[in-house]
């Protein structure tokens, strides 16, 4: 619906006699003054025009000056709205002063009502034209003022109400100080509005402001500074003592730092270039930290005075690009690959690695300012055409194959790659290098991956044949329940499955480590070069000396002996700093390297000493696998012997020599999920040579009788293995526990074969049997002692007195 024209006109007047806006608050404050003016000179024609012709005569010449001042207070108001404000405002004084003179001239000099509002118009000068429009207006109007008594002293003008001057007088002053009122009150008015926008604009920036007192060191902080701090209800600043300020708002370790500042400040506070910036961590009122940079200077020798501005984002994200770019560098520094890079628009290289003075052979002095074809690097220059086409238009290049050629004139094969990247604002190329040598390397590693994967698809097929034979033995065990031999059978079934068991569940355990370990065998072999590249000599000798520690280590620890290194392990690794202390402690004490923090320090203080140490331990692990492997198949081999030959014992194969400690501990190593959680195990091995025996055969010993004592104790108590020399030619074995002892009435039947104390299923009562079988046919000797507080088996074995001692 289109508005009445009446309307419409209306609405262009209204617009037209609107005062003009403006964003900037100094310039809307001096609107406000303008348009104050605009009114008062209008109020003031309307008030001279009323009270004149009751004070005086009507002289019409006064009258048409008066009414000049509409036409001035129009054009005013154009040239505002056009935004010329200065020039309105010249203009309207100007106007205005003229009027005021002529009145004067007209009226009698500085007796005139006039007069007084000169000193309007100079305030007004002074808060929209500046001072010297002021002070020009000011000494115009004492010259006019000059000139008036001058004419009115020599009867030259007359003045218009003589009689009635002072209370003329009276009136002009009054009105005058009326009308400064007025315009002091838009200029407070204006003033505030500004205050108020700066306070804001202070706001948003974060920015607060600050005084010092140097004599008394009392801080104040205005309302913005506290409303940084965190107190958001702020009205007013705050007084406070600098120590105040540094115990409430500023954290314990930049305390001394601001100290040193101040004290610096003191000392050359007669010093009008110095000045401070600097960055602190403050703490708000809610406790939260931010960090405020501070800039400031003196005023005089006695305040100083400056601004906080909160740059916690900036500063958290300059620190995350420092460190980004710390870790670019490093990476960029210890990659294996030829790594490089060139500006785009002359190809001259500004940064290259160690891995590319390695492979081409060339000094950094000798690259650096020079490009690819100045070093003769490209064996194919069209190939470098091809590959700069598809950067310019992809942006990217990867694993191009080509040839590059060396100082030395060598040709090599490699794998080009190369992506465009800005650095510093100028368009740039990162370029990788791969040696294919690398490659080949690499595929001979996939090549040995597969054939470990091949065997243990080797060996779960024979865990799938040894369960079938288990299966085969349970039904046998129910076609030959009629006879007591055949119930004997069927026990010694459930016995061999529980043997069985064991080691198949150790091939199952280790050959799942085994895979994950070689699952991410290329990442963990680069993460490990990148980390022993930055790794000074002693720490790389510290690293394999490690290594060798924990591929010869063989003691077993108690679940209780363990969980005490490790408390002691963990609180050492805390103390360091060194994340996941707890996990790295359980796999140190486990692989037997307790003592790692005290024998090799180096390797737990490096930036990547969790990574190396973890490292180490894969390594660790996978290899007391494959031990573990090789003797749970062995072990497994020696159960089905023991099988075939349950009836008539007879050993086989070549005598060898034998460690007693190492073959118990092989045992205790089987064992050793069975026991680490309730037994504790005590070992004192003396020094024993070397014997000549069956070493399947000892194990099948110790297995027998490690296992009875576990189970006599229900897996909780203490297991102890002691190792003598008797004379000059025979060692003893002694296997105690702390188990409730064999009753009496039982101890002549122990070793008779089918003989149990066991539940049905869990035994054959053939173990200690063939274990004194095994015993005799070394040409030694079995037998027990018991309590009630456990018992101890002795095995005498002769030895061999030329073998060389362990």
């Amino acid at each position: 619906m289109e508005c009445p024209i009446p309307v419409l006109i209306m609405n262009r007047i209204l617009e037209f006699l609107r005062p003009p806006v403006f964003s900037d608050a100094q310039k809307d404050a001096s609107v406000r003054l303008l348009y104050g003016l605009m009114g008062v000179c209008l109020g003031v024609m309307v008030v001279f025009r009323i009270l004149h012709p009751i004070l005086s005569e009507k002289p019409k010449s006064t009258y048409l000056s008066v009414y000049l001042i509409p036409l001035a207070v129009l054009i005013s108001h154009i040239l505002a709205k056009k935004g010329k404000l200065k020039a309105a405002a010249h203009f309207l004084v100007g106007l205005q002063w003229l009027l005021l003179f002529f009145i004067m001239l007209r009226e009698g000099g500085v007796q005139s009502i006039a007069f007084s509002f000169c000193m309007v118009l100079i305030v007004f000068s002074a808060l929209v034209l500046g001072n010297i429009a002021a002070m020009t207006y000011m000494v115009l109007s004492i010259l006019a003022g000059s000139l008036s008594i001058y004419l009115n002293e020599n009867n030259i003008i007359e003045p218009v109400f003589r009689a009635n001057s002072n209370k003329a007088v009276l009136l002009g002053v009054s009105i005058g100080f009326f009308m400064v009122a007025i315009l002091m009150r838009f200029a407070l008015i204006g003033f505030r509005k500004m205050r108020e926008e700066l306070s804001e604009v202070q706001l948003y920036a974060k920015v607060g402001g600050w005084t010092l007192n140097t004599e008394t060191l009392e801080l104040t902080l205005t309302k913005e500074y506290l409303i940084l701090l965190g107190k958001e209800d702020a009205r007013e600043s705050k007084t406070l003592s600098f120590d105040s300020f540094l115990e409430s708002h500023v954290v314990a370790e930049d305390r001394d730092k601001l100290r040193d500042i101040l004290k610096e400040s003191l000392e050359n506070k007669n010093d009008p270039t110095f000045s401070v910036d600097f960055v602190y961590q403050a703490i708000r009122f809610d406790g939260n930290p931010r960090f405020i940079q501070v800039k400031g200077k003196f005023r005089d020798s006695i305040v100083g005075f400056g601004t906080g501005q909160d740059i916690t984002d900036k500063y958290l994200s300059q620190e995350k690009l420092r460190t980004s770019q710390e870790l670019f560098a490093k990476i960029f520094q210890l990659s294996p690959y030829a790594i490089s890079i060139s500006r785009v628009s002359d190809g001259k290289y500004f940064d290259i690695n160690e891995g590319f003075t390695r492979l081409f052979g060339f000094t950094r002095e000798e690259v650096i300012g020079r490009t690819a074809f100045d070093i003769r690097l490209w064996v194919n220059p069209t190939d470098r055409v091809g590959f700069t086409e598809t950067i310019k238009r992809d942006g990217i290049l990867l694993n191009a194959e080509t040839l590059f050629r060396t100082k030395k004139g060598q040709i090599v094969h490699s794998v080009f790659s190369t992506r465009l990247v800005v650095i510093d604002g100028e368009p740039s190329m990162i370029n990788v290098v791969q040696d294919t040598a690398e490659r080949k390397e690499a595929e001979d590693l996939r090549i040995l991956n597969r054939e470990i994967s091949e065997q243990n698809k080797l060996i779960e097929e024979q865990k799938k044949e040894l369960e079938e034979t288990l299966q085969n033995l349970k039904r046998t065990q129910n076609q030959l329940v009629l006879s007591e031999k055949m119930a004997a059978l069927g026990q010694l079934v459930a016995g061999i499955a529980h043997e069985i068991n064991n080691p198949i569940g150790v091939i199952s355990a280790s050959n799942e480590t085994i895979r994950s370990y070689f699952s991410r065998s290329m990442q963990r072999m680069e993460e490990a070069f990148v980390i022993l590249q930055g790794l000074q000599e002693k720490a790389r000798d510290d690293l394999y000396s490690l290594l060798r520690k924990g591929h010869y280590n063989q003691e077993l620890l108690s679940p209780k002996e363990a969980r005490e290194r490790t408390k002691v392990l963990e609180a050492n690794l805390k103390e360091l700093g060194i994340e996941g202390a707890r996990s790295l402690a359980e796999e140190l004490v486990e692989a037997g390297l307790e003592n790692a923090l005290s024998d090799f320090p180096r390797l737990f203080t490096g930036r990547h000493s969790r990574e190396l140490l973890m490292y180490a331990l894969d390594e660790i692990q996978a290899a007391r696998s494959c031990r573990l492997i090789e003797m749970s198949v062995d072990r497994t081999s020696k159960i089905v012997y023991a099988l075939k030959n349950f009836s008539h014992f007879r050993s086989g194969g070549i005598k060898t020599a034998v460690h007693l400690y190492e073959s118990l501990d092989t045992v205790l190593t089987i064992y050793h999920n069975q026991l680490k959680t309730g037994v504790e195990i005590k070992k004192d091995y003396s020094a024993i040579p070397p014997i000549q025996a069956y070493p399947d055969d000892l194990l099948h010993v110790w297995t027998n009788l490690i296992y009875n004592a576990a189970q006599a104790m229900n897996f909780k108590g203490v297991l102890k293995l002691e190792i003598y020399r008797i004379g000059d030619y025979e060692a003893e074995v002694r296997i105690s526990d702390s188990g409730p002892g064999i009753a009496d009435s039982i101890a002549d039947r122990i070793f008779e074969p089918f003989f149990t104390t066991k539940s049905q299923g869990e035994g054959s009562g053939l173990g200690l049997d063939i274990a004194r079988r095994i015993v005799e046919n070394h040409n030694g000797s079995i037998r027990f002692e018991s309590s009630s507080e456990g018992t101890t088996f002795y095995v005498r074995l002769p030895i061999n007195s030329s073998g060389d001692f362990v």
